[in-house]
């Protein structure tokens, strides 16, 4: 655990209200430490996050279809409505056929008569042959009658054909009707068509979601006893250098190290000149499996290959490389601190070397669990 000690130096910058999510990937937590834990967190929290507007997609798009799909019924009951228009107006017109066909049959029967008959002389024959005055008004009215039901034949012909030429006329019309209807039902079809493939994309990109999540939670699980193993790496570790750290301390104390006797008034100087702090000590848990640890350090935003600077005075008690914090190196500086310089490129001092304030003692790096370059500083 960071000892309760106070950074001295105008060097150390101010810490950052809040943390920077990108940056403080680059910090040794277990779930920053294991990539398949990392990436399947990633796909979780990315499957979390557009899950509602996919939601909010298939909602707008299945209620799309709804509404298409009620246009295309009432467009469907136009083109029946239509449809049932023009069939009655071709059974009508064949009605007017079939009378035009009869009266004009009946007409052509009539000039047969007449022309077996004699004509119009036959007719006056029928008149002159009459015995009396009765009977020749009565033979007259006889042919009077025959006349006129000829004379009505033929309106009622005239009158059946303006009818027909009408009814004709009505039915163009109402085939240009049906025809517009069929169109504009087409394309109520084709829009109920593209908003169905429409809700169908935007269900799938649920269901790819939903498997995703899944998908991501499994790898989490399956990767859960190595992730368990890593952390008791991590406490183990922790507590080495600690150990280191104390048996330090105790030579120091004894005289017997070379290290100063305290620190000194000025304090630690900042390790990295200028660069910021990305993630500060403090208890964490880790996302997926809830182990309980502590970041016993701060992490400090560098490039690789940055210059690292000792704190303060003191001896280089240990050089480790591998394990979590990769290549590290830990300096007593007396007053029982020491501190530790964690994930470093390359180091420029060897075990028992005695070192200055300020004096450059290895490069930042992103050696042991990291994802990226950055100064893990312990005290």
């Amino acid at each position: 655990m960071l000892l309760g000690l106070t950074l001295g130096g105008a060097g150390i910058p101010a810490l950052a209200d809040d943390i920077n999510e990108d940056v403080a990937d680059a910090s040794d937590d277990l779930a920053r430490a294991d990539a398949k834990v990392e990436a399947a967190i990633q796909r979780l929290n990315a499957a979390q996050q557009q899950l509602p507007g996919a939601r909010q997609e298939l909602a707008a798009a299945q209620s799309e279809l709804t509404q298409a799909q009620q246009r295309k019924a009432a467009a469907d009951v136009k083109v029946a409505e239509a449809i049932a228009k023009v069939t009655r107006a071709k059974q009508q017109i064949a009605e007017t056929e079939q009378q035009i066909a009869f009266l004009e049959q009946r007409i052509g029967q009539m000039a047969r008569e007449v022309y077996q008959a004699g004509g119009v002389n036959s007719e006056m024959e029928v008149l002159l042959d009459s015995d009396d005055p009765g009977d020749f008004a009565s033979r007259l009215e006889t042919l009077r009658s025959i006349a006129q039901g000829n004379n009505n034949t033929l309106t009622d012909l005239d009158a059946a054909k303006a009818q027909l030429n009408v009814r004709l006329a009505s039915l163009r019309l109402l085939e240009d009707e049906a025809e517009k209807a069929q169109a504009e039902a087409q394309k109520e079809v084709d829009a109920a068509a593209a908003a169905k493939a429409k809700a169908d994309a935007a269900k799938l990109k649920i269901d790819e979601l939903v498997a995703g999540r899944v998908s991501a939670l499994r790898d989490a699980k399956v990767r859960k006893q190595s992730v368990r193993r890593q952390y008791e790496q991590l406490k183990a570790e922790q507590d080495r250098i600690a150990a280191i750290a104390r048996a330090a301390a105790a030579k120091a104390v004894s005289g017997t190290s070379g290290v100063p006797a305290n620190i000194g008034p000025s304090g630690l100087a900042w390790p990295v000149t200028g660069a910021p702090v990305v993630q500060n000590v403090g208890p964490r848990i880790h996302p997926v499996y809830g182990y309980r640890s502590c970041h016993t350090g701060t992490d400090i935003s560098a490039g690789q290959g940055a210059p690292i600077q000792a704190a303060a005075d003191g001896v280089v008690v240990s050089i480790e490389n591998g394990g979590p914090y990769g290549l590290h190196t830990v300096i007593q500086h007396g007053s029982g601190v020491s501190t530790m310089y964690a994930h470093q490129a390359g180091t420029s001092v060897s075990v028992g070397d005695k070192v200055k304030r300020g004096q450059v003692i290895g490069s930042v790096g992103s050696t042991g669990w990291v994802t990226g370059p950055h100064l893990h500083f312990e005290v």
